[in-house]
């Protein structure tokens, strides 16, 4: 499994803490100019600055998260689904640059899933990132247990994972052509 950046959750923690710091000027500022009057008026735009600017930023991290995800199921070559006996869904987004996204989703969310049927929509409940070996000639193998066979004449691939035959969701033969001519 590749590394994933973990540090997210203490950046967005030190930006929020940077900008109540950055904040608290402007009870000083106010203070500077009016005096007492400004102090008290300060005091009040304080937290509406820092709660519009919490927001601002929050909602741009969540619209910068979605674009990523975005980008990462249309660089896909090959999409692999598997339900599990519960009901909930795995799906492995097959990249060209040897990453393959695995993202597991929530039986209850999928059901939702089937009625728009639009992965772009998907909320995604875990994601990790795994590499992907090319194996032979025309197979690659994602972490050891998914083995992923191409067939470029006749335009199939075969998908196993433990030996047990998995669903091919989607497949991007130009990606697959460009990917196996890199490769060779």
């Amino acid at each position: 499994m590749i590394n994933q950046d973990v540090s997210i959750i203490l950046i967005i923690a030190l930006v929020l803490l940077a900008l109540f710091v950055a904040s608290m000027f402007i009870p000083f500022y106010g203070f500077m100019r009016k005096r007492w009057k400004g102090l008290a008026i300060g005091c009040l735009i304080q937290p509406i600055t820092f709660i519009a600017c919490t927001v601002i930023i929050s909602l741009g991290f969540t619209l910068h998260e979605k674009m990523a995800m975005r980008k990462q199921y249309k660089a896909a070559m090959v999409t692999l689904k598997k339900t599990d006996k519960e009901g909930n869904a795995h799906y492995w987004y097959l990249k060209t640059n040897d990453e393959c996204l695995y993202e597991y989703i929530d039986k209850d969310e999928n059901e939702e899933d089937d009625e728009d049927n639009d992965s772009r929509h998907r909320k995604p409940r875990i994601t990790k990132l795994f590499d992907v070996l090319p194996q032979d000639s025309f197979s690659v193998c994602v972490d050891d247990v998914i083995v992923v066979k191409f067939d470029l004449k006749k335009q199939t691939v075969k998908a196993t994972e433990y030996d047990e035959p998995m669903e091919v969701a989607k497949v991007d033969w130009e990606k697959v052509n460009e990917y196996f001519k890199t490769t060779r």
